[in-house]
């Protein structure tokens, strides 16, 4: 990404996760559908919509909206992807739906491709255990 900081690139991040689920969802991606889903105002989403089309991770048509190009979707559904892995091993943790969500928002920007690899190999190993899983679970309930 041709961003600069932590904080631009998990913007870019947010936007390319919130358009893409607005496209499954609904087919047709307006910014006032993205300004909502994000809880930012329309001249924010205009901003970030320009520098997105700029470096290339999506194309809009006037009046018609705006669809994310390939690079855009794959990048889309490595943070899908990666959300989901925090978002599920939290709650194998015993967590509740709010609080592994809410940290999950938190922290899904800020780890190294590398942990999150480690997150999904644990996650598949808990699935095919669910014994240990359980255990796991338990062992977290007692605090």
């Amino acid at each position: 990404m041709a961003v600069q900081s932590k904080r631009d690139i998990s913007r870019v991040e947010d936007y390319l996760e919130a358009i893409y689920n607005l496209n499954e969802e609904k087919g047709f991606i307006s910014a006032s559908d993205v300004s909502e889903r994000l809880g930012v105002k329309s001249p924010t989403v205009s901003s970030m919509v320009s520098k997105l089309a700029k470096e290339g991770y999506l194309e809009r048509e006037r009046y018609r909206g705006m669809k994310l190009t390939d690079r855009g979707i794959r990048v889309a559904k490595s943070v899908i992807r990666r959300h989901e892995t925090i978002y599920e091993l939290l709650s194998m943790f015993g967590l509740s739906k709010d609080v592994a969500y809410e940290d999950t928002e938190g922290i899904e920007h800020h780890l190294h491709p590398a942990t999150i690899q480690r997150f999904e190999r644990l996650v598949e190993f808990l699935k095919m255990n669910p014994d240990i899983s359980e255990k796991l679970k338990q062992s977290m309930d007692r605090d």
